[in-house]
């Protein structure tokens, strides 16, 4: 059992001196990089679909929203609602695939 904890202690020590060894070793690969790294861009190019930046946030409202109230008033339908709901997106996803195919 002694010999169990003098084999973890001596694992230890080796862990400790080669972490504290490749110390002086990590300057060397970022002083390269920077040699080696290229002249930053000056201009900012400039985004054509800057529409679909904003479509996507009142999207990211809207859909929420939307869904809010599509379950609510499903709710008041019982488990009719939930078939409702439930046939609605397979058939939204049905026609979805179908536009991408055509």
């Amino acid at each position: 059992m002694a010999l169990n904890g003098a084999l973890l202690r001596m694992a230890l020590f080796f862990a400790s001196a080669v972490a504290a060894l490749a110390q002086s070793v990590r300057g060397v690969t970022d002083a390269a990089a920077i040699a080696a790294a290229e002249f930053p861009m000056h201009e900012v190019p400039m985004n054509k679909h800057s529409d679909l930046a904003i479509a996507s946030i009142i999207a990211a409202v809207a859909v929420p929203v939307l869904a809010l109230g599509v379950m609510f008033w499903l709710k008041e339908k019982a488990w009719w609602g939930a078939c409702y709901l439930i046939g609605g997106l397979i058939f939204l996803a049905w026609l979805l695939f179908a536009i991408i195919a055509m």
